[in-house]
């Protein structure tokens, strides 16, 4: 389906058994890819100190199909967090946060 506008949408289907005209409906679930992510400045940090990270995902629909993954480098998986519990389907903004204590490995 192209251009579908209603965040909450249903498609009909008609058919036809033993010359009776019948109907069904199934919902339809409209997907939006995050308009904005922020992942917010980090001041340069002394070793020990803890921040917290924070990120901003502006725009996803729906969030409860939305997973926000937090990684440090290359490869270190910091914090991954879903929203299962959401249960709107338009846009939304969500926001994930993780604290942070500087390690001297840890660099700009």
């Amino acid at each position: 389906l192209l251009n579908v506008t209603e965040w909450n949408s249903s498609v009909l289907g008609y058919y036809s058994c033993f010359q009776e005209r019948k109907v069904v409906t199934t919902k339809l679930t409209v997907y939006s890819a995050p308009e904005l992510v922020v992942l917010e400045p980090v001041p340069a940090l002394a070793v020990g100190t803890s921040q917290e990270l924070r990120c901003h995902v502006v725009g996803a629909a729906p969030a409860r199909s939305l997973e926000v993954t937090l990684q440090l480098g290359e490869g270190e998986m910091l914090s991954k967090k879903t929203f299962l519990q959401h249960r709107q389907d338009e846009p939304e903004t969500v926001e994930v946060t993780h604290r942070l204590t500087a390690q001297r490995w840890h660099h700009g």
